[in-house]
């Protein structure tokens, strides 16, 4: 299995995968996923571009490290990645959580290195209130399993015919992720606000979004306005799942999109 070691020595799993360049769709998994997500995605996007995902640390087969579980530090992982494989210009594309440490990476480093953004069904702004919160996180602690089979139910959206073993194994592999990291994301990001962010990025963008998703119409729109050079990609079947429920339309446009900026 390919690793990096960052430089306070946690192992992070990564995939390279299509032809050899300094450019690349980068894919960075939702919370508590990993890189097996994408499974649908990596080969038919590798046999034109150069595809490089992580499993942010903690989840998948990275290291269950108790140190370092903030969207800062997950940034500077990413920009590790990118230095140590030489990646100089690069598509990221960030599914829910994978846009936050995006957008953490352009508080840091700008937006060094990107040939342009995709964010796949993520909001700017998560908090509702306290108690919303604290519901969320006692579900976390608590009930897990339960947790992670009944939101892969749900992100997949009222259209799509899963069977149990899918949802069985995507739960699953969810627990992979401690507790303690999947509860400092979830509460890290509860308190996350990236538009005035947003508004300091100018590569190219695509903003995708589905029917049944987490980002409804009026958040896309404004998705859209704070991005200087962006497009909506709507997807009408899907949930949060996207990525895997409608693979062929994600993998065509996201493919597109590379071909314009890369």
């Amino acid at each position: 299995m390919p690793y990096l070691i960052t430089p306070d020595e946690t192992p992070i799993y990564y995939e390279d995968e299509g032809p050899r360049g300094d450019a690349a769709i980068f894919l960075i998994h939702a919370e508590p996923f990993n890189t097996k997500f994408w499974g649908r995605n990596i080969p038919e996007l590798a046999k034109e571009f150069r595809v490089v995902s992580m499993d942010v640390r903690g989840r998948g087969e990275s290291g269950k490290m108790d140190h370092g579980h903030t969207l800062a530090q997950y940034a500077r992982d990413l920009r590790y990645m990118l230095e140590a494989l030489d990646l100089r210009r690069v598509v990221p594309a960030g599914w829910s959580m994978g846009s936050a440490i995006i957008w953490s990476y352009v508080q840091q480093f700008g937006e060094d290195r990107f040939s342009g953004f995709v964010d796949v069904d993520q909001r700017p702004f998560r908090f509702v209130s306290y108690d919303d919160l604290n519901d969320k996180l006692e579900t976390i602690r608590v009930s897990r399993l339960k947790n992670h089979r009944q939101s892969v139910v749900d992100y997949f959206g009222p259209e799509a015919r899963v069977d149990e073993s899918l949802i069985d194994w995507m739960a699953y592999e969810c627990m992979k992720t401690p507790t303690s990291a999947h509860m400092a994301a979830a509460y890290e990001s509860y308190f996350a606000d990236f538009r005035p962010t947003l508004s300091t990025m100018k590569a190219p963008a695509r903003v995708f979004w589905a029917r049944y998703g987490v980002v409804d119409e009026d958040t896309a729109r404004l998705l859209e306005a704070r991005l200087k050079n962006s497009k909506l990609v709507f997807f009408e079947r899907s949930g949060h799942m996207l990525p895997w429920t409608e693979a062929e339309k994600f993998n065509r446009e996201l493919m597109a999109f590379a071909r314009e900026v890369l």
